[in-house]
């Protein structure tokens, strides 16, 4: 099969490689790291970044107008990506296929474990202290919630994951993890070391903000408009960090490959009878 792989990060260069080891044909254009080739008039298998879109324009260093992407494809099209928002809607209207993988399995479990070491990384990187023994809270216990309370046990922090959910908490309790309540934190905040946020939601006011310990380290891991005020940690000083895209900054090749795979597999299912 022949590919056009556009725009992106290191992820989308990794991308292109996982399928040229897998015998298919790839051409790239404003992929960071390939040399761009011509674009022809139309593509019949293109591959966006993962998420895909900034506004009107491709993500990555490229910026490609999407109204340019649009005029490569017609009905012989099928176009890959993720978060396309009302772009995919643009896409189809020219004809093309579009499959949006962003939320489809087993790519987003995939992808929460680069995300989950990527936070550890960070919290590594930005704290004066071992995660051995620090004292950590886990928000959300979704995907990357379970999967990094999971890494920061073994590491042999102290977890404690905060829920809404009785079946996550009882989960969380199962694997031997301390547990709390999402918004109401029982046990209190000022103990805590490190404060992980995975839900897109508030699930920290500014007075519970005002709790945490001088140099807890923040993180929020969790798409905007996140779970808690940007520019309230800042305007006080809060020892906070925003982490978008952790796969593509922590993980480039397995997030890239993870990406290339689940789009290879998305097309054997096409094929079968």
């Amino acid at each position: 099969m022949e590919f056009w792989v556009l725009g992106g990060d290191a992820r989308s260069f990794w991308a292109a490689r996982h399928l040229a080891a897998n015998g298919h044909t790839v051409h790239c254009f404003g992929v960071p790291g390939a040399p761009d080739m011509p674009l022809p008039f139309y593509i019949e298998r293109l591959i966006l970044p993962f998420p895909s879109c900034q506004g009107a324009l491709l993500r990555g260093h490229s910026a490609i107008p999407m109204e340019e992407v649009i005029q490569h494809v017609d009905a012989d099209s099928t176009v890959y990506g993720g978060l396309l928002g009302a772009w995919r809607e643009a896409l189809e209207h020219h004809g093309a296929k579009v499959r949006d993988l962003y939320g489809t399995e087993p790519l987003t479990t995939a992808n929460a474990i680069p995300t989950a070491e990527g936070a550890i990384q960070l919290a590594m990187d930005h704290a004066p202290i071992t995660l051995h023994g620090a004292q950590c809270l886990v928000i959300g216990f979704g995907r990357i919630g379970k999967i990094l309370a999971r890494k920061l046990h073994g590491l042999s922090a102290c977890v404690t994951v905060a829920a809404r959910k009785p079946t996550d908490l009882a989960l969380a309790e199962a694997m031997g993890l301390q547990t709390d309540l999402t918004g109401r934190y029982l046990h209190g905040l000022k103990q805590y070391d490190f404060i992980f946020n995975t839900v897109p939601v508030t699930v920290l006011t500014e007075d519970q903000l005002n709790e945490l310990a001088p140099d807890c380290l923040l993180m929020e891991l969790a798409s905007l408009p996140g779970g808690f005020s940007q520019e309230y940690c800042q305007k006080h000083q809060i020892n906070y960090l925003f982490a978008p895209g952790l796969p593509g900054r922590c993980a480039p090749k397995s997030a890239g490959a993870i990406y290339a795979q689940n789009i290879l597999d998305d097309l054997q299912k096409e094929e079968r009878p």
